[in-house]
């Protein structure tokens, strides 16, 4: 009977042994990852990086978990980006800081070179592109795992409505430090005022610049009406934010989750583009009745003239086959 029961007790302590040992391996197992951004948690960006977030866990089985660092906390898109190389953050959305690092996507943000949303898509799911992923991870030590949609950028000044390109003459303009965007705003005959995210409300507030130029749901969200009045559907751009990761951390990954978190970033790409339907209509309504002022049909004649510069300088830094092959697409 004490043979049994000594039995008995090594039996329960052995399994009790492996369950702890268990559940100390999940926990050991278990990685917290950071994913930072620029924009505030009201943005739709936000949204759906938290979706992102939370298919990442799930298909992963917990092994990743995922930490948004929204509004800058981790530092502006710059600091952002070189912390992805050296694997110090292992995931972001980036601006259009990466064309600094790879030139070539500046062809994303030329002024007036794609005809419409469809026109964009279709060149972000082409073989040039596909190619420039694997540069730009080969160059940089950051892998571009989607392009999160935007929609087109259009102009906000505090002062004056702008009918055509003769309304900003001389005007200061707050532009991202990004090179395409200095030049464009150069050939439009304004002053380009750098400034970060985190920055150009206050420059709006305080009269450092006469205006801003962004998407739609920039102005809305962030409460560009608390600081400027007018708007003007110049539609200069058409761009992409880049959810990106670090090469270092897709390294250290076994390659199941590596795949995962690679299809994920596609799933998510897929995700925001749904919330872009219709954000047009429903903001421009929200923003007027926040007392903005929108000139919906502006005289863009002119802004497409000058942005033909830009397009000339720009065509020898991307490659004038793929220019080419762009504008035909």
């Amino acid at each position: 009977m004490q043979k049994r029961s000594q039995l008995l007790s090594t039996f329960v302590a052995a399994v009790a042994t492996a369950f702890i040992a268990m559940t100390f391996a999940g926990i050991v197992q278990a990685r917290e990852i950071k994913l930072a951004h620029l924009a505030p948690v009201n943005d739709p960006r936000h949204e759906s990086l938290e979706q992102f977030a939370k298919l990442l866990e799930e298909r992963t089985n917990g092994e990743l978990s995922v930490k948004i660092f929204p509004k800058s906390q981790l530092g502006k898109d710059r600091e952002v980006f070189e912390q992805l190389q050296g694997g110090l953050t292992e995931l972001a959305l980036n601006g259009e800081i990466i064309s600094n690092f790879y030139s070539k996507w500046s062809i994303i943000n030329m002024p007036y070179l794609w005809r419409d949303q469809d026109h964009l898509r279709k060149f972000v799911r082409s073989d040039i592109v596909a190619k420039w992923i694997d540069e730009t991870r080969e160059a940089t030590g950051v892998q571009i795992l989607g392009f999160f949609e935007r929609n087109p950028r259009i102009l906000t000044t505090k002062k004056a409505p702008v009918n055509s390109i003769a309304d900003i003459q001389g005007l200061k303009v707050r532009v991202p430090r990004i090179d395409v965007y200095m030049d464009t705003w150069r050939a439009f005959g304004v002053q380009p005022t750098p400034m970060s995210a985190a920055e150009f409300f206050m420059g709006l507030k305080l009269g450092t610049v006469d205006g801003m130029e962004n998407p739609i749901e920039v102005m809305y969200h962030w409460k560009i009406y608390e600081v400027s009045k007018y708007i003007s559907f110049t539609n200069h751009m058409q761009t992409r934010l880049f959810l990106t990761a670090s090469v270092k951390f897709l390294d250290s990954l076994s390659p199941e989750l590596r795949k995962i978190v690679i299809d994920t970033g596609k799933d998510a790409e897929q995700l925001h583009a749904a919330k872009m339907e219709k954000m047009i209509e429903d903001l421009s309504v929200k923003l007027e009745e926040k007392g903005m002022v929108l000139v919906k049909n502006p005289d863009v004649s002119g802004f497409k003239e000058k942005a033909k510069q830009v397009h000339e300088k720009y065509k020898s830094i991307i490659g004038a086959d793929a220019f080419e092959a762009a504008v035909n697409m």
